[in-house]
Protein backbone atom coordinates (compact mmCIF):
# COMPACT_ATOMS: atom_id res chain seq x y z
CA UNK A 1 0.00 0.00 0.00
CA UNK A 2 2.83 2.46 0.90
CA UNK A 3 4.62 1.64 -2.41
CA UNK A 4 1.57 2.18 -4.30
CA UNK A 5 0.85 5.34 -2.58
CA UNK A 6 4.65 6.72 -3.23
CA UNK A 7 4.65 5.42 -7.14
CA UNK A 8 1.57 7.83 -7.33
CA UNK A 9 3.08 10.93 -5.68
CA UNK A 10 5.88 10.31 -7.77
CA UNK A 11 3.97 10.07 -10.88
CA UNK A 12 1.65 12.89 -10.30
CA UNK A 13 5.27 15.10 -9.21
CA UNK A 14 6.16 16.01 -12.28
CA UNK A 15 2.22 16.19 -14.03
CA UNK A 16 1.57 18.80 -11.19
CA UNK A 17 4.89 20.47 -11.98
CA UNK A 18 3.88 21.11 -15.75
CA UNK A 19 0.39 22.19 -14.55
CA UNK A 20 1.90 24.65 -12.62
CA UNK A 21 3.79 25.61 -15.55
CA UNK A 22 1.41 25.47 -17.50
CA UNK A 23 -0.99 28.03 -15.26
CA UNK A 24 2.02 30.37 -14.96
CA UNK A 25 2.71 30.36 -18.51
CA UNK A 26 -1.11 31.31 -18.78
CA UNK A 27 -1.51 33.96 -16.82
CA UNK A 28 1.80 35.52 -18.34
CA UNK A 29 0.27 35.56 -21.72
CA UNK A 30 -3.07 37.11 -20.33
CA UNK A 31 -1.24 39.77 -18.51
CA UNK A 32 0.87 40.69 -21.53
CA UNK A 33 -2.27 40.61 -23.56
CA UNK A 34 -4.28 42.62 -21.22
CA UNK A 35 -0.90 45.14 -21.51
CA UNK A 36 -0.88 45.45 -24.96
CA UNK A 37 -1.82 48.05 -26.39
CA UNK A 38 -3.62 49.19 -29.57
CA UNK A 39 -4.43 52.19 -31.46
CA UNK A 40 -7.51 53.47 -31.90
CA UNK A 41 -9.62 55.32 -34.49
CA UNK A 42 -12.28 57.41 -34.91
CA UNK A 43 -13.55 58.01 -38.45
CA UNK A 44 -16.40 59.06 -40.21
CA UNK A 45 -17.05 55.76 -42.14
CA UNK A 46 -20.73 55.69 -40.71
CA UNK A 47 -23.73 56.96 -42.87
CA UNK A 48 -25.01 59.68 -40.36
CA UNK A 49 -22.51 58.99 -37.62
CA UNK A 50 -19.11 57.72 -36.89
CA UNK A 51 -17.45 54.56 -35.89
CA UNK A 52 -14.50 53.80 -32.91
CA UNK A 53 -11.87 51.04 -34.38
CA UNK A 54 -9.40 49.32 -32.31
CA UNK A 55 -6.39 48.10 -34.48
CA UNK A 56 -2.99 45.81 -33.72
CA UNK A 57 -0.66 47.32 -35.89
CA UNK A 58 1.67 44.84 -35.56
CA UNK A 59 -0.70 42.34 -36.29
CA UNK A 60 -1.87 43.67 -39.25
CA UNK A 61 0.82 44.51 -40.80
CA UNK A 62 1.22 40.54 -41.65
CA UNK A 63 -2.00 40.93 -43.49
CA UNK A 64 -0.26 42.43 -46.32
CA UNK A 65 -0.07 46.18 -46.27
CA UNK A 66 0.63 46.46 -49.56
CA UNK A 67 -3.03 46.48 -50.82
CA UNK A 68 -5.70 47.45 -50.05
CA UNK A 69 -7.55 45.62 -46.85
CA UNK A 70 -10.95 46.10 -45.10
CA UNK A 71 -11.25 47.27 -41.77
CA UNK A 72 -12.17 44.98 -39.17
CA UNK A 73 -15.83 45.43 -37.36
CA UNK A 74 -15.82 48.66 -35.21
CA UNK A 75 -15.91 48.44 -31.44
CA UNK A 76 -18.75 50.63 -31.27
CA UNK A 77 -21.00 53.04 -33.30
CA UNK A 78 -22.20 56.31 -32.57
CA UNK A 79 -24.91 56.84 -35.35
CA UNK A 80 -27.25 59.54 -35.81
CA UNK A 81 -29.60 60.74 -34.47
CA UNK A 82 -27.48 60.47 -30.79
CA UNK A 83 -24.88 63.04 -32.40
CA UNK A 84 -26.63 64.42 -35.05
CA UNK A 85 -25.24 64.37 -38.44
CA UNK A 86 -22.69 66.82 -37.85
CA UNK A 87 -20.75 65.49 -34.53
CA UNK A 88 -17.45 66.60 -32.94
CA UNK A 89 -15.30 64.31 -31.34
CA UNK A 90 -12.22 64.46 -29.12
CA UNK A 91 -10.25 61.88 -26.73
CA UNK A 92 -10.48 62.14 -22.77
CA UNK A 93 -7.92 59.70 -21.10
CA UNK A 94 -9.47 56.19 -22.75
CA UNK A 95 -12.99 57.85 -23.08
CA UNK A 96 -13.81 58.81 -27.18
CA UNK A 97 -16.13 62.12 -26.48
CA UNK A 98 -18.20 63.08 -28.62
CA UNK A 99 -20.79 66.00 -29.19
CA UNK A 100 -23.90 66.56 -31.54
CA UNK A 101 -26.66 68.41 -32.21
CA UNK A 102 -28.80 65.49 -31.29
CA UNK A 103 -31.93 64.75 -33.19
CA UNK A 104 -35.04 67.56 -33.57
CA UNK A 105 -37.45 65.59 -31.11
CA UNK A 106 -35.01 66.05 -27.85
CA UNK A 107 -36.18 68.54 -25.71
CA UNK A 108 -35.30 67.39 -21.86
CA UNK A 109 -34.81 69.79 -20.05
CA UNK A 110 -37.13 71.36 -21.04
CA UNK A 111 -35.74 74.78 -21.13
CA UNK A 112 -32.35 74.07 -22.80
CA UNK A 113 -32.28 72.89 -26.99
CA UNK A 114 -31.74 69.29 -28.29
CA UNK A 115 -28.26 68.22 -27.85
CA UNK A 116 -26.12 65.48 -26.16
CA UNK A 117 -22.57 64.52 -25.00
CA UNK A 118 -21.56 60.70 -25.45
CA UNK A 119 -18.45 59.48 -24.18
CA UNK A 120 -17.80 55.74 -24.56
CA UNK A 121 -14.83 54.03 -22.28
CA UNK A 122 -12.44 52.03 -24.79
CA UNK A 123 -11.56 50.16 -21.74
CA UNK A 124 -14.46 48.96 -20.09
CA UNK A 125 -16.77 49.66 -23.15
CA UNK A 126 -19.23 51.79 -20.80
CA UNK A 127 -21.17 54.14 -22.72
CA UNK A 128 -22.33 57.67 -21.05
CA UNK A 129 -24.86 59.49 -22.42
CA UNK A 130 -25.35 63.24 -20.98
CA UNK A 131 -29.04 64.73 -22.90
CA UNK A 132 -27.06 68.13 -22.96
CA UNK A 133 -24.19 70.60 -24.11
CA UNK A 134 -22.63 73.29 -22.91
CA UNK A 135 -23.95 77.27 -23.55
CA UNK A 136 -22.76 78.02 -26.85
CA UNK A 137 -22.32 75.02 -28.54
CA UNK A 138 -26.12 74.20 -28.23
CA UNK A 139 -26.32 77.07 -30.42
CA UNK A 140 -24.34 75.44 -33.05
CA UNK A 141 -21.35 77.36 -33.44
CA UNK A 142 -18.17 75.89 -35.30
CA UNK A 143 -15.84 73.56 -33.04
CA UNK A 144 -12.04 74.70 -33.45
CA UNK A 145 -9.97 72.29 -30.45
CA UNK A 146 -11.10 70.03 -28.19
CA UNK A 147 -8.03 69.11 -25.93
CA UNK A 148 -7.41 67.03 -23.16
CA UNK A 149 -5.32 68.42 -19.67
CA UNK A 150 -5.25 65.66 -17.19
CA UNK A 151 -9.32 64.76 -16.36
CA UNK A 152 -10.48 67.82 -17.94
CA UNK A 153 -11.51 68.24 -21.79
CA UNK A 154 -11.42 72.19 -22.88
CA UNK A 155 -13.20 72.93 -26.27
CA UNK A 156 -12.89 76.55 -28.16
CA UNK A 157 -15.72 77.00 -30.52
CA UNK A 158 -16.69 80.49 -32.46
CA UNK A 159 -19.13 82.32 -32.12
CA UNK A 160 -21.19 82.33 -28.14
CA UNK A 161 -18.18 84.55 -26.23
CA UNK A 162 -16.78 87.75 -26.48
CA UNK A 163 -14.03 88.85 -25.28
CA UNK A 164 -13.09 92.78 -25.58
CA UNK A 165 -9.21 93.16 -26.38
CA UNK A 166 -7.94 96.34 -27.33
CA UNK A 167 -10.41 97.88 -29.27
CA UNK A 168 -11.53 94.91 -31.50
CA UNK A 169 -13.93 91.91 -29.99
CA UNK A 170 -12.65 88.41 -30.49
CA UNK A 171 -15.19 85.68 -31.53
CA UNK A 172 -14.71 82.88 -29.63
CA UNK A 173 -15.35 80.67 -25.90
CA UNK A 174 -13.19 77.66 -24.45
CA UNK A 175 -16.27 75.14 -22.19
CA UNK A 176 -14.77 72.84 -19.90
CA UNK A 177 -16.16 69.04 -19.51
CA UNK A 178 -15.01 67.65 -16.62
CA UNK A 179 -14.62 63.65 -16.12
CA UNK A 180 -14.45 62.25 -12.02
CA UNK A 181 -13.33 58.83 -12.17
CA UNK A 182 -15.97 58.05 -9.39
CA UNK A 183 -19.15 59.38 -8.11
CA UNK A 184 -17.82 59.73 -4.32
CA UNK A 185 -14.47 61.67 -5.37
CA UNK A 186 -13.93 64.72 -3.74
CA UNK A 187 -14.46 67.76 -6.18
CA UNK A 188 -12.32 70.77 -4.38
CA UNK A 189 -13.89 73.22 -6.79
CA UNK A 190 -17.29 72.17 -6.89
CA UNK A 191 -19.08 75.61 -6.34
CA UNK A 192 -17.56 76.86 -9.87
CA UNK A 193 -18.99 73.79 -11.68
CA UNK A 194 -22.81 75.04 -12.09
CA UNK A 195 -24.47 72.36 -14.57
CA UNK A 196 -28.98 71.82 -14.17
CA UNK A 197 -30.34 71.54 -10.80
CA UNK A 198 -32.28 68.14 -10.73
CA UNK A 199 -34.22 66.86 -8.05
CA UNK A 200 -32.29 63.64 -8.07
CA UNK A 201 -29.21 62.06 -8.28
CA UNK A 202 -27.49 61.17 -11.28
CA UNK A 203 -24.18 58.79 -11.52
CA UNK A 204 -23.25 60.16 -15.16
CA UNK A 205 -23.99 63.99 -14.22
CA UNK A 206 -21.41 63.61 -11.03
CA UNK A 207 -19.16 61.71 -12.74
CA UNK A 208 -19.20 63.98 -16.05
CA UNK A 209 -19.70 68.13 -15.78
CA UNK A 210 -19.89 70.98 -18.78
CA UNK A 211 -18.92 74.79 -17.53
CA UNK A 212 -18.12 77.66 -19.18
CA UNK A 213 -14.74 78.23 -18.46
CA UNK A 214 -14.91 81.71 -19.44
CA UNK A 215 -16.76 84.32 -21.76
CA UNK A 216 -14.38 84.57 -24.45
CA UNK A 217 -10.98 83.45 -25.67
CA UNK A 218 -8.49 86.88 -26.25
CA UNK A 219 -8.29 85.67 -30.45
CA UNK A 220 -10.61 84.84 -32.44
CA UNK A 221 -11.17 80.97 -32.46
CA UNK A 222 -11.36 80.49 -36.50
CA UNK A 223 -7.74 80.99 -36.74
CA UNK A 224 -6.11 78.03 -34.73
CA UNK A 225 -3.67 76.03 -37.01
CA UNK A 226 -1.64 74.54 -34.20
CA UNK A 227 -1.93 73.38 -30.54
CA UNK A 228 0.27 71.55 -27.90
CA UNK A 229 0.40 70.27 -24.33
CA UNK A 230 3.00 71.27 -22.12
CA UNK A 231 4.87 68.47 -20.66
CA UNK A 232 4.30 69.81 -17.07
CA UNK A 233 0.94 68.35 -17.80
CA UNK A 234 -1.53 71.76 -16.92
CA UNK A 235 -1.14 73.79 -19.79
CA UNK A 236 -1.62 73.87 -23.66
CA UNK A 237 -0.81 76.29 -26.20
CA UNK A 238 -2.79 77.18 -29.40
CA UNK A 239 -1.35 79.20 -32.38
CA UNK A 240 -3.14 81.27 -34.63
CA UNK A 241 -2.82 82.13 -38.70
CA UNK A 242 -4.93 84.11 -40.15
CA UNK A 243 -2.89 85.04 -43.67
CA UNK A 244 -5.02 88.41 -44.32
CA UNK A 245 -3.76 90.11 -41.38
CA UNK A 246 0.00 91.32 -40.62
CA UNK A 247 2.09 89.89 -37.84
CA UNK A 248 1.67 91.68 -34.01
CA UNK A 249 -2.34 91.49 -34.83
CA UNK A 250 -4.37 89.19 -32.48
CA UNK A 251 -5.58 87.25 -34.99
CA UNK A 252 -2.11 85.84 -35.29
CA UNK A 253 0.70 84.74 -32.60
CA UNK A 254 0.90 81.84 -29.62
CA UNK A 255 -1.01 82.05 -26.77
CA UNK A 256 -0.78 79.54 -23.53
CA UNK A 257 -3.62 78.61 -20.92
CA UNK A 258 -2.56 77.40 -17.41
CA UNK A 259 -5.29 75.33 -15.92
CA UNK A 260 -3.44 74.95 -12.63
CA UNK A 261 -4.70 76.83 -9.84
CA UNK A 262 -1.43 78.72 -9.57
CA UNK A 263 -2.29 80.22 -13.14
CA UNK A 264 -5.72 81.20 -12.23
CA UNK A 265 -7.12 79.96 -15.10
CA UNK A 266 -6.20 82.82 -17.29
CA UNK A 267 -4.67 83.17 -21.26
CA UNK A 268 -1.35 84.64 -22.27
CA UNK A 269 -0.03 85.86 -25.07
CA UNK A 270 3.66 84.71 -25.92
CA UNK A 271 4.24 87.25 -28.95
CA UNK A 272 3.12 87.01 -32.75
CA UNK A 273 5.13 83.94 -33.62
CA UNK A 274 3.48 80.97 -34.51
CA UNK A 275 4.07 77.35 -33.74
CA UNK A 276 5.31 75.44 -37.13
CA UNK A 277 2.92 72.64 -36.95
CA UNK A 278 -0.52 71.59 -38.74
CA UNK A 279 -2.58 70.57 -35.90
CA UNK A 280 -1.13 69.15 -32.62
CA UNK A 281 2.39 68.33 -31.63
CA UNK A 282 3.03 66.19 -29.18
CA UNK A 283 6.39 66.34 -26.25
CA UNK A 284 8.85 63.78 -26.98
CA UNK A 285 11.35 63.16 -23.72
CA UNK A 286 13.70 61.80 -26.02
CA UNK A 287 14.47 64.39 -28.37
CA UNK A 288 12.96 67.55 -25.29
CA UNK A 289 11.23 69.03 -27.82
CA UNK A 290 7.70 69.26 -29.69
CA UNK A 291 7.35 67.16 -32.87
CA UNK A 292 4.55 67.28 -35.06
CA UNK A 293 3.99 67.76 -38.75
CA UNK A 294 5.19 70.80 -40.59
CA UNK A 295 3.07 73.51 -41.64
CA UNK A 296 3.97 75.41 -44.74
CA UNK A 297 2.86 78.65 -45.28
CA UNK A 298 3.94 80.51 -48.82
CA UNK A 299 4.93 84.20 -49.37
CA UNK A 300 1.04 84.56 -50.99
CA UNK A 301 -0.30 83.92 -47.62
CA UNK A 302 -1.28 80.35 -48.50
CA UNK A 303 -0.08 77.70 -45.92
CA UNK A 304 -0.27 73.51 -46.26
CA UNK A 305 1.19 70.64 -44.89
CA UNK A 306 4.00 69.54 -46.70
CA UNK A 307 4.49 66.35 -45.44
CA UNK A 308 7.73 67.10 -43.41
CA UNK A 309 8.26 66.35 -39.65
CA UNK A 310 9.36 69.36 -37.54
CA UNK A 311 10.60 70.00 -33.86
CA UNK A 312 10.02 72.85 -31.55
CA UNK A 313 11.52 74.24 -28.46
CA UNK A 314 8.74 73.93 -25.72
CA UNK A 315 8.57 77.07 -24.06
CA UNK A 316 7.15 77.59 -20.51
CA UNK A 317 3.38 79.09 -19.63
CA UNK A 318 2.40 81.87 -18.46
CA UNK A 319 5.22 84.14 -19.63
CA UNK A 320 4.27 87.09 -21.81
CA UNK A 321 6.60 88.32 -24.70
CA UNK A 322 8.44 85.23 -24.67
CA UNK A 323 10.97 84.90 -27.92
CA UNK A 324 9.97 82.67 -30.72
CA UNK A 325 11.61 79.07 -29.94
CA UNK A 326 14.03 77.32 -32.32
CA UNK A 327 12.48 74.65 -34.60
CA UNK A 328 13.89 71.98 -37.09
CA UNK A 329 13.05 70.61 -39.94
CA UNK A 330 13.37 67.06 -41.28
CA UNK A 331 15.41 66.89 -44.50
CA UNK A 332 13.16 64.04 -45.64
CA UNK A 333 9.60 63.84 -46.15
CA UNK A 334 7.51 61.73 -43.91
CA UNK A 335 4.93 61.45 -46.69
CA UNK A 336 4.50 62.69 -50.01
CA UNK A 337 1.11 65.28 -50.25
CA UNK A 338 -0.63 65.08 -53.29
CA UNK A 339 -2.73 68.03 -52.90
CA UNK A 340 -5.53 66.89 -55.08
CA UNK A 341 -5.97 63.33 -53.06
CA UNK A 342 -4.81 64.50 -49.25
CA UNK A 343 -7.31 64.72 -46.38
CA UNK A 344 -6.01 64.63 -43.38
CA UNK A 345 -2.63 63.55 -41.50
CA UNK A 346 -1.74 63.17 -37.78
CA UNK A 347 0.84 61.45 -36.13
CA UNK A 348 0.08 59.38 -32.50
CA UNK A 349 2.88 58.74 -30.05
CA UNK A 350 3.06 54.87 -29.83
CA UNK A 351 6.80 54.62 -27.49
CA UNK A 352 5.75 55.81 -24.15
CA UNK A 353 7.82 58.91 -24.72
CA UNK A 354 10.76 57.39 -26.94
CA UNK A 355 10.42 58.30 -30.30
CA UNK A 356 7.99 55.94 -31.74
CA UNK A 357 5.01 57.25 -33.89
CA UNK A 358 2.17 55.89 -36.03
CA UNK A 359 1.49 58.31 -38.92
CA UNK A 360 -2.06 58.44 -40.06
CA UNK A 361 -3.16 59.74 -43.41
CA UNK A 362 -6.23 60.08 -44.66
CA UNK A 363 -6.56 60.13 -49.09
CA UNK A 364 -8.93 59.79 -51.92
CA UNK A 365 -8.12 56.49 -53.65
CA UNK A 366 -6.50 56.88 -57.36
CA UNK A 367 -8.74 58.52 -59.53
CA UNK A 368 -10.94 59.48 -57.18
CA UNK A 369 -11.27 63.50 -57.09
CA UNK A 370 -11.55 65.10 -52.96
CA UNK A 371 -15.01 66.89 -54.08
CA UNK A 372 -15.99 63.58 -54.84
CA UNK A 373 -14.89 61.35 -52.21
CA UNK A 374 -17.87 61.45 -50.10
CA UNK A 375 -20.46 58.63 -50.07
CA UNK A 376 -20.36 55.05 -50.12
CA UNK A 377 -17.82 53.12 -52.13
CA UNK A 378 -14.81 53.30 -50.28
CA UNK A 379 -13.52 55.88 -51.86
CA UNK A 380 -11.02 56.79 -49.60
CA UNK A 381 -7.58 55.03 -48.40
CA UNK A 382 -6.15 54.86 -45.02
CA UNK A 383 -2.83 54.79 -44.40
CA UNK A 384 -0.85 53.87 -41.50
CA UNK A 385 3.60 54.31 -40.90
CA UNK A 386 5.40 53.20 -38.22
CA UNK A 387 8.68 55.34 -37.83
CA UNK A 388 10.86 57.32 -34.94
CA UNK A 389 12.25 60.65 -34.67
CA UNK A 390 16.08 61.00 -33.76
CA UNK A 391 18.57 63.78 -33.58
CA UNK A 392 21.60 62.60 -35.97
CA UNK A 393 24.72 63.27 -34.54
CA UNK A 394 25.19 66.44 -36.25
CA UNK A 395 21.79 67.67 -34.77
CA UNK A 396 19.56 67.19 -38.00
CA UNK A 397 15.98 65.77 -37.47
CA UNK A 398 15.67 62.23 -38.97
CA UNK A 399 13.51 59.64 -39.72
CA UNK A 400 14.12 55.70 -39.04
CA UNK A 401 12.79 52.38 -38.77
CA UNK A 402 10.17 53.67 -40.85
CA UNK A 403 7.99 50.67 -42.07
CA UNK A 404 3.95 50.43 -43.39
CA UNK A 405 1.45 49.39 -40.76
CA UNK A 406 -2.17 49.84 -42.60
CA UNK A 407 -3.68 50.30 -45.68
CA UNK A 408 -7.37 50.34 -45.93
CA UNK A 409 -10.27 51.07 -48.19
CA UNK A 410 -12.64 53.45 -46.04
CA UNK A 411 -15.90 55.50 -47.08
CA UNK A 412 -16.40 58.95 -45.86
CA UNK A 413 -19.55 61.08 -45.21
CA UNK A 414 -19.19 64.29 -43.33
CA UNK A 415 -16.50 67.22 -45.04
CA UNK A 416 -15.60 68.73 -42.06
CA UNK A 417 -15.12 65.92 -39.65
CA UNK A 418 -11.94 65.30 -37.80
CA UNK A 419 -10.72 62.05 -37.70
CA UNK A 420 -9.05 61.51 -33.98
CA UNK A 421 -6.63 58.64 -33.43
CA UNK A 422 -4.88 57.50 -30.24
CA UNK A 423 -2.73 54.49 -28.45
CA UNK A 424 -3.97 52.91 -25.60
Amino acid sequence: MWAAAARRLFMNRPRAGLLLQHARRTASAMKEKGSKKHLYLVLDDLNKGCSVHKLDIDEDDRGGVGGGQQLPLPVTRLHYPTLGDDPHVGVLGSNVVGIGSGSPEQSWPSNRRAGVTVAFDVKTAALTVLRDLPTGERDYYAVHLMVAVGNRMYMIESGSGEYKHGDEPCTGAMHCLKHTAGAGDEDDDQEQWPWCEFSFESPSLMRWRWNDVQDGTPFHASGIMAHALHPGGRAFFVSLHDPWVHAGDDRRGTFSYDTGKEGSGCWTRHGDWELPFAGQAHYDAGLDAWLGLHLHIHNNGEFYMDGYLCTCDVRPPGSCGTPAPDWKLSKEELFHVDPQRHIDAKIVPIGGGGGGFCLVEILTREGVRRDECLGDGDKCVLRLTTFRAEYAADRDLTITARRPAGHYYISRYIDMFQPQAFWM
